[in-house]
């Protein structure tokens, strides 16, 4: 049903995983389902939770040239008193015995906090299940500080290293916060050099930037040497879903 074999670079995969962690963007069911399926043609996978990830399969949606990356650490629900407690609620076996492509995790990293030394520890023991199950491993590595994302290109260098040394295969991460344009580029590119596997960038949420913003940060990713991106929000909540994908598909392909 879906692709296997190494992530080919470059790649758009689509973010759909964060209702289950309280991000409630889109409350509406029916809608946040039809968005994601206005944009999947245009991406070259999609990360989820169980739901909607399953029922894409079952609609249709998902063709023999998707990735599929189930969501399986979400107990750490955005604003809570243990957010950075992100423990599995799904498992590698169960998204091998499901048939996707792989896995996808977050860890937080808080220097203050020493909740981050079991973080560490389950992405070490998901990543041996992942190579165990031969599904690829797509972590989301973050340095974290006072309850929310560091986004400075050190913080982001920092959170590549550990997690690939630790063994990751693929590594998403944020855009640097850096200047748009020479300046943000040459921090992407910093970030690509410090680890030696496919890191694709995430999109964060929607703001009232517009278009124009999104995807001037897509072009300074894919200049400055990014495997990709893995957007959500910035997709599925805008008014196309199907044109913005397309533009951002446009953009990551050079076409």
């Amino acid at each position: 049903m879906t692709a296997t074999g190494p992530l080919p670079t470059p790649s758009l995969i689509l973010a759909a995983d964060h209702r289950a962690r309280a991000v409630l963007t889109t409350e509406n069911w029916a809608e946040f389902f039809g968005a994601l399926a206005q944009a999947l043609p245009y991406c070259d996978g999609i990360l989820a939770t169980a739901e909607p990830l399953t029922g894409l399969a079952a609609a249709g949606h998902l063709t023999a040239l998707h990735r599929t990356y189930l969501s399986i650490n979400r107990t750490g629900l955005a604003g809570s008193a243990f957010e950075l407690d992100d423990r599995l609620v799904a498992s590698v076996p169960r998204a091998a015995a499901d048939g996707w492509t792989g896995v996808k995790h977050m860890t937080r990293i808080d220097l203050e906090d020493p909740v981050t030394a079991s973080a560490l520890e389950l992405l070490g023991q998901v990543l041996e299940q992942a190579r165990e199950a031969r599904l690829e491993a797509l972590i989301e590595p973050l340095v974290w500080h006072d309850g929310r994302v560091r986004r400075d290109t050190d913080s982001v260098v920092l959170a590549a290293v550990i997690a690939h040394d630790i063994g990751a295969p693929v590594i998403k991460v944020p855009v640097p916060a850096a200047g748009p344009g020479a300046e943000r580029q040459r921090a992407v590119a910093r970030v690509v050099a410090s680890v030696g596997v496919p890191v694709l960038f995430l999109g964060g949420p929607r703001t009232e930037a517009g278009r124009d913003h999104v995807l001037d940060e897509v072009r300074d990713v894919m200049e400055g040497g990014g495997a990709g991106m893995a957007m959500g929000r910035t997709l599925y909540q805008d008014p196309d879903p199907a044109e913005m994908a397309g533009l951002v598909d446009a953009l990551v392909h050079g076409r």
